[in-house]
């Protein structure tokens, strides 16, 4: 095992005052808005929020500690293709502009679930995508929060209980004072700590090891730049036809989402909506970069160095690679070793408050929204900082819990994402695309599609054969470079790139393709699919089952859904007729213009209006009520 790094008084004061800036952005917005403590300003910042902070906040609420440590540890491992999934993603929020954003926005929910409610009519439906959406929170909450802290356990000696409780404690102070509005605000904060982090890691490895050249040429060398994958194989880890239509419906959980509808539903105009999702995509596609850099700059560190940390039994797992190399080629900068644990740290909080706010939102709003609505608004916002942290005790405690998970985090993570979120999306689609779906073919295709997927992801888990990584580093100078002095490591970098290239040989099995002798491999297909197809056969098999279920009763079910209800390019598709525009409308529109003057009312009518499901007719009965009263006290 390594020895930990001894961290410099400067790295704990680097990393404290990163970690108390959160904290006190949630103690402002606290104090700033004690006067106006409603839950739509609580959960959505009264939806007038700024465009760049909530497409900031957008970008590392899915972007965790996961992503930091566990993707330049694949590219190590496995080539950059590991990396390219970040297209996939990207293409989810152009999608999400032309289907999520003009469905949602209009509606202003608080709670994603209430379109369930809404478009189905059945509260089966809508309590049963709300538990399998914040099991997919708890669930990616409690592996973000662990990942930053086992990593500096191993690298760093830190106590995996004080990295735990630290993150755990502050992530929900600062949630629970401030809101959305402390939580966006953190969030547009880390990102550029994130961000700030990467640079420096990947300035100082690449002069250290020798420049810019000297790192393409060892990674070239060692097969790991390689984007020539394209086998259609559904086993195959990654190939472009898993990156781009996988990975597109692996993010399709995060678009179609409770922490992304708050945001969306936040902001003051669609338009603000639609460009922060197109912010995302440059944003997105720059940091799966600057992960690129990182892991190949990684690659180069220890093949230059000629050992290999895991197999030279330096550190017990691969999990724990990127941490290592980070801690050991920062330690000669005071200050900077500091700066990559607030890193790690900012990607964990920005994860966790975003979920434990999400969290409290839906449970305000799909379980006790009846109970809080018949007491006051202060008393029902208190309730709801309540449960925020009781969500940030849970999410404390899942972190120990998912000590014991095994594997790269990055599977992990996206397993998650897609094993849960890809039935819900085939729900939200079967809704927004398909006007006589009803709740009947809605549940009974969303249980089938997410048994379909928890059934292949524990397959995979237990008996899915294993894959093959490229040929890692030797080992046979770990202990010399080691024990020498900073200065000396690397007086042996002189090895052409085709030195390398003969000395370490290029591994003959193809990166991503699992190995053929593998004596725990079961045999049977689906448990060998890779995990970046689970989002697109949760979607499939959901939307899939429920439309047949839904042609098949549909005379059970008379009922037509409100155009309002269904995408807007699907009502031109079944010329349906364009919602009409109602006195709701025109309410929620005034009351944006003039937000000083009718800020309560519109408050009064927006936590009303979703209560129950409702015809635009009572609505608009209330609301001219409420404008009659309005004009009158003018």
């Amino acid at each position: 095992m390594a020895e930990p790094i001894l961290l410099q008084p400067v790295d704990y004061v680097v990393t404290t005052l990163m970690l108390l800036f959160p904290l006190g952005i949630g103690v402002y917005f606290a104090v700033k808005d004690s006067k106006n403590a409603t839950r739509d300003e609580y959960l959505l910042g009264g939806r007038r929020m700024s465009m760049l902070p909530v497409a900031l906040s957008m970008f590392v609420t899915f972007i965790s500690a996961i992503a930091l440590v566990g993707a330049p540890s694949d590219i190590y491992y496995y080539s950059v293709m590991t990396i390219t999934p970040f297209i996939g993603f990207s293409l989810s929020y152009i999608v999400g502009i032309y289907t999520m954003i003009p469905l949602i926005y209009p509606l202003h929910l608080t709670s994603l679930y209430e379109y369930l409610l809404l478009r189905f009519e059945s509260d089966v439906v809508r309590i049963s995508a709300v538990c399998l959406g914040m099991l997919q929170t708890l669930s990616y909450m409690g592996i973000a929060l662990l990942t930053p802290a086992l990593s500096l356990q191993a690298a760093a000696g830190i106590p995996l209980w004080m990295s735990v409780a630290i993150v755990g404690a502050i992530g929900t102070l600062y949630t629970a004072l401030g809101g959305i509005k402390s939580v966006v605000w953190a969030d547009a904060f880390q990102c550029l700590v994130m961000f700030g982090g990467l640079m420096a890691v990947i300035v100082k490895g690449s002069l250290t090891v020798g420049g810019g050249n000297a790192v393409f040429e060892a990674a070239m060398a060692g097969g790991r730049i390689r984007f020539s994958e394209i086998d259609p194989d559904p086993r195959t880890r990654f190939s472009w036809w898993s990156i781009t239509i996988g990975g597109m419906f692996v993010w399709f959980a995060n678009i179609f989402n409770q922490s992304m509808i708050q945001r969306v539903s936040a902001m003051k105009t669609m338009r603000e909506a639609k460009i922060s999702f197109l912010l995302n995509v440059p944003i997105l596609l720059s940091f799966a970069a600057m992960l690129a850099a990182c892991g190949i700059v990684l690659y180069a560190y220890f093949h230059f160095l000629r050992c290999d940390p895991f197999e030279a039994g330096l550190i017990t797992s691969r999990n724990q690679l990127t941490p290592y190399f980070v801690l050991h080629v920062l330690r000669d900068l005071p200050g900077m070793s500091g700066l990559y644990m607030a890193t790690l740290f900012s990607a964990a909080l920005s994860t966790v408050s975003s979920g434990i706010n999400a969290l409290a939102a839906i449970t305000v709003e799909d379980f006790f929204k009846r109970p809080l609505a018949r007491i006051s608004e202060n008393t029902a916002t208190l309730i709801t900082k309540l449960i925020v942290c009781f969500y940030g005790v849970c999410s404390v405690g899942l972190a120990y819990g998912a000590n014991s998970v095994k594997g790269p985090l990055t599977q992990i993570g996206l397993s998650i994402f897609g094993a849960c979120g890809g039935p819900t999306c085939g729900v939200f689609f079967l809704g927004a695309l398909i006007p006589w779906a009803n709740k009947y073919g809605a549940f009974t295709g969303g249980v089938l599609g997410l048994g379909l997927n928890v059934w292949m992801a524990i397959g995979n888990q237990i008996y899915g054969r294993k894959i093959k990584s490229l040929e890692p580093p030797p080992t046979d100078l770990c202990h010399g470079n080691l024990t020498t002095t900073y200065n000396d490591t690397f007086t042996y970098i002189t090895t052409s790139a085709m030195d390398l290239s003969e000395r370490f040989p290029l591994s003959s099995t193809s990166p991503g393709i699992p190995s053929e002798k593998d004596p725990y491999a079961f045999g049977f297909f689906l448990y060998d699919i890779s995990f970046e197809w689970y989002g697109l056969t949760g979607c499939v098999v959901s939307f899939g089952v429920g439309l047949i279920v839904s042609l098949c009763s549909r005379k059970a079910v008379q009922s037509k859904p409100n155009p309002k209800l269904i995408f807007p390019f699907a009502r031109r598709l079944w010329s349906l007729p364009e919602p009409v525009h109602t006195a709701a409308d025109e309410f929620n529109s005034e009351a944006v213009k003039n937000m000083n003057l009718s800020k309560k009312k519109l408050q009064e009518f927006n936590n009303r209006q979703f209560s129950f499901v409702i015809s635009d007719a009572e609505q608009d009965k209330e609301v001219t009520s409420l404008l009659n009263t309005e004009n009158h006290n003018k």
